[in-house]
């Protein structure tokens, strides 16, 4: 179980035969994606190769003034830690084919995991979304034509805009649709050689004492029903959510399925099941997005390399 960079490592700790370990079931929140998305090369599950990575780790090694193992051993643990985000140098997962087996897609097409039941999912304001957003039409137009270049006539179609207000949600839909398209892609890549279910969700609840809507890792205090163990401004909804919100982890560690009498059915998804379940104060099945979204976030994807 993990979140963020923590299903990342779910997600590769799922995949590779090294660790000798019987995995009943894996939830990975934030989650996985299409291996075609090409948010998969800057997110959290983001790799590089052996070679790339291997230049990395000379130049770092360049930069204090290290040329082996043993100076690197003896440098004091301040020098070897880099600011995220701002450090030139970007570490991340190695694809080397050992630890890490292949790449997503041919992982998924070569049935390597292992298989057992899946709860993954994203939050609405998270991967490109953000709450309160607040952009031009132009600007958006623009953010079009860089992300889909000759696509983006088929995309403002089907994330219409015409002034800022409109402009925004638009954005925002957009990429929260391809964040449910995308895992749902991702769990029918799956079922080609697993039997295991794959239990899809979006979380649309902004915590309270907050400006960013339903952020990256709002969902965790909830998931824990740990509540009491911060000091936001919790009302008596947010602590009936996270009651509900637990109980289903608490189904799915225990029996590989997140239902359980008393609350909301979840069902699978399936080809003939393109849905997503909605956690917050309405817990329900919702369709992923628009059929007419859907077909065009699959043709788009098929365009891509993948990852």
């Amino acid at each position: 179980m993990g979140q963020s960079a923590g299903s990342a490592a779910t997600y590769h700790i799922l995949n590779s035969p090294l660790h000798n370990i019987t995995i009943h079931g894996a939830i990975i929140q934030s989650g996985v994606r299409d291996p075609h998305n090409p948010l998969a090369t800057s997110l959290a599950e983001n790799y590089r190769t052996l070679d790339v990575n291997m230049d990395t780790a000379a130049r770092f090694m360049a930069s204090l003034n290290c040329s082996d193992i043993a100076c690197m051993r003896a440098l004091p643990m301040d020098d070897l830690v880099t600011e995220f985000l701002s450090s030139e140098f970007d570490f991340t997962a190695t694809l080397d084919y050992y630890a890490m087996p292949d790449t997503y897609l041919n992982a998924l097409e070569k049935g390597i995991a292992q298989n057992v039941p899946i709860m993954t999912g994203n939050t609405k304001d998270e991967s490109g979304a953000s709450y309160g957003l607040n952009i031009t039409l132009a600007t958006y137009l623009s953010d079009l034509n860089e992300t889909y270049g000759t696509w983006q006539q088929e995309f403002l179609a089907a994330y219409p805009a015409n002034d800022s207000a409109t402009a925004s949600a638009a954005y925002n839909a957009q990429f929260t649709d391809r964040s449910k398209v995308g895992t749902y892609f991702w769990s029918q890549l799956w079922a080609k050689n697993a039997t295991s279910s794959v239990y899809n969700y979006i979380w649309d609840h902004a915590p309270p004492g907050q400006t960013q809507g339903a952020n990256h890792e709002s969902e965790i205090n909830y998931a824990m029903n740990n509540l009491y163990g911060t000091d936001l401004p919790w009302t008596s909804e947010d602590y009936a959510i996270a009651e509900t919100m637990n109980a289903y982890w608490v189904a799915f560690i225990m029996n590989g399925n997140p239902n359980a009498e008393g609350l909301a059915d979840w069902a699978p998804a399936t080809d003939a099941n393109a849905t997503v379940m909605e956690l917050s104060e309405r817990f329900q099945v919702l369709p992923i997005a628009k059929e007419s979204q859907i077909d065009l976030f699959s043709r788009w994807f098929d365009s891509l390399v993948a990852y």
